[in-house]
């Protein structure tokens, strides 16, 4: 038999341990079809059926339990085993910014497991827009950052983690798609993403009329903004939450974008505490090679803005 990739046994534990591979995905940051390719590698290798669907959820086989607490075994003394090897004799402090999109899913839980493992690395969480955390890594006020790729410069050093899926969403009780004009919730005129241009020109293209009913750069403030049922926003799949309604490809609007998320780096993030958080960042974020479009080595990289 073959050994048991680590990536593998992580994420048929998250399966397993959520009961979804919609709700995995989103955890572990990948596609469901990359998650279906990794479960079917991993039942090949051990040669036993491991999950079976029945309608939405999962249920573990016979076989997957047995698996199941290895598994568990062998994550949790990998982690420690890295964790220890990579912080003998390391402190510091590290601030780290994270857009809210990201914070409000499991990078916040990784931040933690990360300080209880390496008890003497101090880090200092800030939350942030994109916009405020790229500029806080070109002036060195934050030593890494989890951010939109869209808001780095040619000089900005930054490594591909993952794509963010974004949605239409709106009130539950209300779609708006009957309104003439659409009301919607869009990014600012000036963001740098230009996500609202190309929305914006797609719904002229379609012929359909608009009005912009409320602009911000803040997730949180959209978020509210869709839950008052002020109009259509495009927020990130992995923040939504139950008191707003996705509405599907059927309903006609211009196809929802995709954000390319990057852990940023400043120029003067060289101690041996942020190399080592940037490492366990990057082994727990980016996304493996051929999940998704970002399967770039790990390197740093230039861009235009």
């Amino acid at each position: 038999m073959k050994d048991l990739p680590v990536d593998l046994l992580r994420s048929f534990v998250t399966i397993a341990e959520v009961g979804s591979f919609s709700r995995a995905a989103e955890q572990l940051y990948r596609t469901q079809p990359a998650l279906s390719l990794q479960i079917k590698r991993l039942e090949e290798m051990v040669g036993v059926k491991l999950l079976e669907r029945t309608g939405r959820q999962v249920r573990v086989t016979e076989a997957g339990q047995v698996l199941l607490t290895y598994a568990r075994r062998i994550l949790d003394l990998h982690e420690e085993a890295l964790a220890r090897l990579s912080v003998v004799d390391t402190e510091g402090a590290v601030r780290v910014g994270v857009l809210e999109e990201v914070a409000l899913g499991p990078l916040v839980d990784l931040l933690t497991k990360f300080g209880r493992l390496c008890t003497k690395i101090q880090i200092e969480l800030v939350v942030a827009t994109s916009w405020d955390l790229a500029r806080a890594i070109r002036e060195n006020r934050l030593g890494l950052a989890v951010a939109n790729r869209a808001y780095a410069t040619d000089e900005t050093d930054i490594q591909p983690l993952w794509e963010e899926e974004y949605v239409w969403a709106t009130h539950p009780d209300y779609d708006f798609l009957d309104e003439d004009p659409l009301p919607l919730i869009l990014d600012p005129l000036d963001c740098p993403w230009n996500v609202r241009d190309r929305v914006l020109a797609a719904l002229d293209a379609q012929g359909r009329a608009w009005r912009i009913v409320f602009s911000s750069l803040s997730l949180s403030a959209q978020q509210a903004a869709v839950r008052a049922g002020l109009g259509l926003g495009l927020l990130a799949r992995s923040a939504l939450t139950p008191d707003v309604r996705v509405l599907p490809p059927e309903a006609g609007l211009p196809a929802a974008p995709t954000a390319e998320i990057a852990l940023y780096r400043a120029a003067n993030a060289t101690s041996p505490a942020c190399e080592r958080l940037a490492e366990f960042l990057l082994t727990h974020l980016q996304a493996a090679p051929g999940t998704t479009p970002l399967d770039t080595p790990f390197r740093s990289l230039t861009i235009g803005g």
